[in-house]
Order: structure tokens, then sequence, then C-alpha cells
């Protein structure tokens, strides 16, 4: 979480949530609401002036929502409350928001607005791309769209001076979910979709399955539906093994030494490099840099894990996880000036 004053950062925090709290709540609201109670406490253990605050923005990825900024309305949280929590973690932050700023105006009686950015999503992708290979069966990914594009963007900038348009890259989202996708001329070519099972094993996601074994595993008549989602959504992956996963945790017990958790975290990135060698397979090989983003891109021995695999595809480059926040805090920005225009979900789009 990052709060402005206008450009200055005045608080800059993770807020990590222990794994059991988290697989207590099953909804959005539920999460959100937890969140909102969480950030509260922060503001208020930093001493800082809530009242002050004009504008909480966060970002979702929902195929429901079409591309562009929304002001937060009953419709948006009634369709976002319809999700189960495993299908999005960001939804719950789009009650926290609206949590905030009711409690603004209710408190305070101050005017603060709740928006969301919904970037574009999966239309981008080549046809042979969304091929699953059963009938029936559409690729359709949903990944970390906005971290990407982001990084993408940072990169084309800062190390190019060019736009997103002119470059081809490799971008992994390293966080509890991990996504991996190739960026040609600013669009999307491919990218595994995490949380539908695909792609490298995450801190939360068990990544692509033996789908014989899977199959078995539901049919066993010892899981019902829910729970199957759950193993692999939610507590796949590293907490399919350990019993913390936050990131602290795990670079804690890695840099001690314990044995488990550093061949868990090596074989990790392993599925990141093969992932991101795919990606490079999708752009012909021609790439000009491996991108790396994400909370995790701050683990610096996970990192060097990926980096050793990958560097003879293209240079690496690692953009921390506050870069995005950087990009949110500018479109808010421009949103309260009105530079922007802000939608409602459920009206027409003028």
């Amino acid at each position: 979480m990052v709060l402005y004053d206008g450009t200055e950062r005045v608080v800059d925090e993770t807020i990590e949530h222990s794994p059991s709290d988290l697989h207590a709540l099953l909804t959005p609201p539920e999460q959100g609401q937890f969140r909102f109670n969480a950030i509260m406490d922060l503001l208020t253990g930093r001493e800082v002036k809530a009242e002050g605050i004009d504008v909480v923005i966060t970002q979702v990825t929902s195929p429901s929502v079409p591309p562009g900024l929304y002001m937060i309305n009953d419709a948006l949280l009634s369709l976002l409350s319809k999700h189960q929590i495993d299908e999005n973690h960001c939804r719950s932050s789009v009650f926290a928001a609206n949590h905030i700023c009711q409690h603004l105006k209710n408190a305070y009686d101050a005017e603060c607005m709740p928006i969301i950015l919904e970037p574009v999503i999966n239309d981008e992708m080549k046809p042979e791309a969304t091929l699953s290979g059963l009938k029936g069966v559409v690729r359709n990914p949903v990944y970390h769209t906005f971290s990407h594009r982001t990084a993408a963007t940072l990169y084309a900038w800062w190390e190019k001076r060019k736009g997103m348009n002119d470059v081809k890259l490799v971008v992994a989202h390293l966080g509890a979910e991990i996504s991996v996708g190739a960026y040609y001329n600013g669009r999307i070519l491919d990218c595994n979709s995490p949380l539908d099972g695909e792609g490298p094993f995450s801190p939360s996601t068990s990544g692509t399955l033996p789908l014989d074994s899977l199959i078995d595993m539901c049919y066993s008549g010892k899981y019902d539906m829910d729970e199957m989602l759950n193993k692999v959504s939610r507590k796949g992956g590293l907490a399919a093994y350990m019993d913390d996963v936050s990131l602290s945790g795990v670079m804690a017990s890695y840099r001690a030494g314990n044995k488990k958790t550093i061949f868990l975290v090596k074989a990790m990135a392993y599925k990141v490099a093969r992932e991101i060698g795919a990606r490079a397979a999708a752009l012909d090989g021609d790439v000009e840099s491996v991108v790396l983003t994400g909370l995790w891109a701050s683990f610096d021995e996970f990192v060097d894990a990926i980096s050793e695999r990958v560097r003879w595809i293209a240079p690496i480059t690692i953009y921390g996880y506050e870069d995005d926040l950087t990009t949110l805090a500018d479109a808010a920005n421009e949103a309260y000036r009105g530079n922007i225009k802000i939608f409602l979900y459920g009206q027409d789009r003028k």
C-alpha cells in the first residue's frame, strides 16, 4: 500500500497477511473488509490523517469489465461479489477501496473518489495461442496485465527511449501467482493463465499439472470441486509444501540455509525459466530483454536462479513492485484533475 501527498510518497509499506487468515475468507467482500481493517490500522499507527485522502485507486482484471477507469459503484460491487476469491485475489481490493471512501464520508463527511483501473486483457493473443488442443475448451488467459504493461512501458521508455509498441519483450510477473507473457509491438502474443493452472508453480498456485494424476484425484471421492479448485489456486505451489509462503518468511528460511526451502525456491525458479523460454519461442527468439517484475522480484536469490537459466536469451531487466503503484498513482492524479475519463459500470460509455 502506498499513500501519496501529491507526488511524494508519505507511506510505502507492504501489508502481509498469513495464509490461514486469508484462507478463511472465501469471497471478495470478506477479504475486502479484512484488508480495509489492516489498512486503517496501518494509517492509525503512522498517525496519518485519513480524512485528507482525495482518491483511492486499485486495479482489477475481470472479463466482464471493459478497459478503462471506473468509479466504484453498486453495479460493479455486485458483479465482483459473485466471484469466489480464488478466481482473482485483487477483486477484494475493490471492496477495500470502497470501504475506505465510505468510512471517510461517514466519519468526516469527506469526499473521496474510489476508482479502479481495468487494463486491456486477453483479446490480443494470436489465434494459435488461444487453441487449447481440446474441442470446446478455448484458452482465454487472465494474467497480471497491469504489472506486465507497466514493466514493458518502463523498459521501453527508460532503457530505449521508445514506446511500448516498438519493443519485443518477455515479461514475467513474480508474485503470489506467476505469469509470463511475450510482447510484440505493444501486443501480447501469448501468456500463461496462472489461476487456470497454467505455467510455473508459484507461492500459491500449482501451475501445469499431469492431467492423468489430476483427473484421478478429482474422481477419487476424497475432494469436492471447491476443494480441488482451492488446491490448485490457493494451496498449490509452495503452499502445498510449506506453512509460511509469505515473501519475508520464505526469504528468511532460504537465507537461514533451510535445505527444503532452497530446493523449492530453485525448483520454482526452474519452472519460471522454462516458461520464459517458451515465451521466447513465441517471439521466434527475437527478444530485446527479459523483464522481471512483481513483489518477488525483490528476492535476489530467486531472481538470480531465474537469470542464470535465461540470460542467454536476452539481457535481464528488473523492475520492483512499486513501479506499477507509481503508475496507479499517476492515473489517480490525472483522474482527480479531470484529465482522464472515468466511467460507471453498467452505463453506456460515452
